[in-house]
């Protein structure tokens, strides 16, 4: 499995990208402003794209994408995600005020963007991929992401998140993760708008791992909101961290 980082920013800036994972070419894990990195021949190798939730930082390529290459697709991308998410880009996105409803283009036969809305529970096959998706606590209808290869290498993506029980009751019963992607947004100073705004930082994230049974094996720490980065880099090194750390940058690659 190639995990290929797009964009793991929690903003906007020089060279900082939003969230887009690519995996082995094919399938995306949401499309930010990381998706616009890649070539047009690259964007048409992509079949499937998974949405985490519908937060513009994680969605707003996904329109560009589109317009990009209707009229060059063979068959409809697809667009899986909690049926939450899928309704609020039917209404609010792709609803012909804000962008063109390309369920509908070039026609309602033959479209661009097909929604498959997924089960919290049921796995989607995928290639040699099958992926699970896995609970989240946001501020609106979220999941992550367990992406599991032939080989039975486990990759995770948590999602925007913070701490809560569920979650972490539901991480505890995934067995051995190879590598987490977990989120945290801001410094430990700024907890009171983390809580707020159900994002993670150094401190929450220290009590989710501490609360795991079996801690990954890797841990990429994604979505630092550039005005902190370098604060919640140096809040994380002083952490007694239980898996080896490493922290994103837009163009990082991973084989599992």
């Amino acid at each position: 499995m190639k995990i290929e980082i797009l964009g793991c920013s929690g903003g906007m800036g020089k060279g900082e990208f939003t969230t887009c994972i690519r995996i082995d070419e094919r399938l995306l894990i949401d499309a930010g402003s990381g998706l616009g990195e890649i070539s047009q021949t690259e964007m048409l190798a992509i079949k499937q794209i998974f949405l985490t939730h519908a937060h513009l930082d994680h969605i707003c390529f996904l329109p560009l994408l589109l317009d990009n290459l209707f009229e060059l697709l063979e068959s409809p991308i697809e667009v899986l995600a909690l049926p939450e998410t899928v309704e609020v880009l039917r209404k609010h996105i792709f609803n012909w005020q804000v962008w063109p409803d390309f369920s509908e283009l070039p026609d309602k036969y033959q479209p661009a963007l097909s929604y498959h809305p997924l089960s919290r529970v049921q796995p989607v096959e995928t290639g040699d991929l099958t992926v699970f998706p896995i609970p989240a606590r946001h501020v609106v209808p979220t999941c992550g992401y367990r992406v599991v290869s032939a080989e039975g290498k486990v990759f995770c993506f948590s999602g925007d998140t913070t701490y809560d029980e569920d979650v972490l009751q539901a991480y505890n019963q995934l067995g051995l993760i190879n590598i987490l992607m977990l989120e945290c947004a801001f410094p430990d100073r700024l907890n009171t708008v983390a809580g707020h705004s159900k994002h993670l930082t150094p401190k929450r994230l220290l009590h989710f791992l501490q609360g795991l049974d079996q801690p990954p094996e890797n841990l990429l720490i994604t979505h630092m909101k550039p005005a902190f980065r370098a604060e919640i880099i140096n809040e994380l090194n002083n952490l007694d961290l239980p898996s080896t750390l490493h922290f994103l940058s837009s163009g990082d690659t991973f084989i599992l």
